[in-house]
């Protein structure tokens, strides 16, 4: 090869070298500003207002309330920390019962200071806040209405049980009227009525009276609310929200209609059931002998023992 020859070569490789790195420079950048735009839609997406997003699957739209960033806990940590922030909710499951999300949570620091943690596939359920009530016998002040029945869950075994319920995230007209109606006779010892529920919806008072009409076709005149409780502190459930009803009277004989919603989310349930009369000292051996199986329903049934024993 001649000089001349070599020159040209040596020029045509550095023109080849020189274009290669141009078009990796290029396509670098293209790849940067994609990656950035991508970063900022998905971002977006994930944070959007969880009450209006869509989710991946939906049998129907669930309505109650949704856990979002609760930077502090009233009471229950020390001043300057908290429980973890919320960083995206993004629903995968929904239905008129729950709503099961994909959280990106920023934990705090721990106690060495280290670097606040992210996890991003924390899964959470959302679901509807309910009561469970433990139900004094009108026809004998010293003993109890309690409910024998099963549930899908416990494969078939008979439990003793307590009147529960959902507080609807929305009033239907006749529970509207049947809470207007009772409320002069009850208020509840205690009770926030301003935390814990959809503010379109029921007071757990007014649910829980809903309830122990619908289920015992009973009224009563002393109410105790007995606490409010997460069912999971990791993955949510709701609030559980127990109460004891004292002074009862069988309500006027039923007409045969039936009041019940037929839209509301809590219908009642298709498992046998019965209702039987134990007396205190009864109830208070069952469930120290665990035959509440439902944890809503020993946490109530428990927490009036108490109360009442203290008295």
């Amino acid at each position: 090869m001649t000089k001349r020859h070599e020159s040209k070569f040596l020029r045509y490789i550095r023109r080849l070298r020189h274009e290669t790195n141009l078009i990796s420079l290029v396509a670098l950048s293209f790849i940067a500003i994609t990656t950035i735009f991508y970063s900022i839609f998905r971002s977006r997406i994930l944070s959007s207002s969880p009450s209006h997003e869509e989710c991946l699957v939906s049998h129907g739209r669930y309505k109650g309330s949704i856990y979002q960033t609760h930077q502090t806990q009233r009471g229950s940590l020390p001043k300057g920390a908290n429980s973890g922030e919320t960083i995206s909710n993004k629903c995968l499951v929904e239905s008129p019962w729950m709503r099961l999300a994909q959280h990106t949570v920023k934990l705090p620091p721990n106690a060495n200071n280290d670097s606040p943690k992210v996890i991003d596939d924390w899964l959470w359920i959302d679901y509807h806040d309910r009561i469970n009530v433990l139900v004094e016998d009108p026809d004998n002040p010293s003993s109890f209405l309690i409910l024998q029945q099963t549930k899908y869950a416990l494969d078939s075994e008979m439990s003793l049980a307590v009147v529960g319920g959902i507080i609807e995230p929305t009033t239907s007209e006749t529970a509207d009227a049947d809470a207007t109606s009772m409320a002069p006779k009850a208020a509840a010892e205690g009770e926030e009525r301003d935390v814990g529920y959809d503010a379109v919806g029921e007071s757990p008072l007014s649910a829980a009276q809903r309830e122990v009409k619908e289920e015992l076709n009973v009224s009563c005149r002393s109410w105790t609310t007995l606490g409010k409780f997460r069912t999971d502190v990791n993955r949510g459930m709701g609030w559980v929200h127990p109460f004891l009803a004292r002074d009862c009277d069988y309500s006027s004989i039923d007409s045969g209609e039936n009041n019940e919603d037929g839209d509301a989310v809590g219908a009642h349930d298709t498992e046998l059931q019965k209702v039987r009369s134990m007396a205190l000292e009864e109830v208070r051996v069952a469930v120290m002998e665990g035959k509440f199986l439902e944890v809503q329903w020993s946490n109530t049934v428990a927490l009036a023992m108490l109360h009442i024993g203290r008295k």
